[in-house]
């Protein structure tokens, strides 16, 4: 019997380091770089072993992409739990927070760089983001002017959120923090 036929089997370990090298090629090196043999080569394991949990390249980035959407979701659905019930702009207002929060895992600067990647290169993907922000603005309420003052927070959001992603305007705590703050407010 061989060591591999021995080892502890740990799937959703296995899948999860799977996953971290596909974020790891797709950052540094672009879509193009994640290949199987590319991904079970740095993750140790054989092309056979890593189509066991993936079928293919395809698969692998929409695990990615589930992945990091599954992680948006939390952060947002913990920020949404903050505010109060029926109070206008509490949707605008928990994403505003969600784009802010450093510690969701989608915040983190590799997770937003792989994010971008697959919205710009996968469809489905783009469409995923696509349908539930629209959700989300459908909680914004009928009255245009609210709900245009609501979007553009939510925009801002995204821009800070991207800005951070490519480096372009570092700021320190206490900045953000007014910025936040003023995004905050305009959700009121």
């Amino acid at each position: 019997m061989t060591e591999a036929h021995r080892r502890q089997k740990h799937p959703e370990l296995v899948r999860s380091q799977l996953l971290a090298v596909v974020r790891t090629l797709l950052v540094e090196q672009g879509p193009h770089a994640v290949t199987l043999d590319a991904v079970s080569a740095r993750a140790g394991v054989t092309k056979g072993g890593l189509q066991h949990h993936f079928r293919s390249k395809q698969a692998l980035l929409d695990a990615l992409s589930d992945q990091l959407f599954e992680e948006f979701q939390q952060g947002y659905a913990q920020a949404l739990a903050q505010e109060e019930d029926g109070r206008p702009g509490r949707h605008a207002r928990a994403y505003v927070r969600t784009a802010f929060d450093e510690g969701t895992d989608c915040n983190r600067v590799e997770a937003q760089r792989a994010i971008g990647l697959l919205a710009l290169t996968l469809p489905h993907c783009r469409e995923q983001w696509s349908a539930t922000m629209q959700a989300a603005l459908a909680e914004d309420g009928d009255d245009p002017q609210v709900a245009d003052r609501l979007l553009a927070c939510r925009m801002a959001a995204d821009g800070y959120w991207f800005s951070q992603m490519l480096d372009v305007y570092p700021m320190d705590e206490a900045r953000k923090a007014r910025v936040l703050k003023t995004l905050l407010d305009l959700c009121n």
